[in-house]
Order: C-alpha cells, then sequence, then structure tokens
C-alpha cells in the first residue's frame, strides 16, 4: 500500500499503449504488471515466491 500511494503514476498505461491490440480481450493492466515486476525484481523473488508472498499478505 505504502509504494501504491507513492509511485502509483510511476508507471502508466499509455507507456505501454503500443505493446497490445487495441481489439481483443481486456488483460490487465500493463502499469500494474510493470509495478509488479519490478517489485518482485527488487524483493529478489521468483514467480512462485511472489505469488505466495501476495496470498500471504492478503490473510
Amino acid at each position: 500500500m505504502w509504494v501504491r500511494d507513492r509511485v502509483d503514476e510511476l508507471f502508466t498505461d499509455e507507456y505501454f499503449a503500443n505493446w497490445y491490440p487495441a481489439d481483443g480481450r481486456r488483460g490487465l493492466s500493463p502499469a500494474r504488471l510493470a509495478m509488479v515486476s519490478v517489485l518482485q525484481y527488487a524483493e529478489n523473488l521468483t514467480d512462485r515466491q511472489a505469488a505466495e508472498a501476495v496470498r500471504c499478505r492478503l490473510d
């Protein structure tokens, strides 16, 4: 929450608009995916560890 409150606008969807097709199924926000990737890298977590961390924090 702290990170979201302070750097939520670090990545915006407009930065990634050219990477995604205009038609088709709506996916997750590319800006949110970028933020998750940065935080995962900063914490040095594997995909599985990152998923587990999210599950634990939802409790």
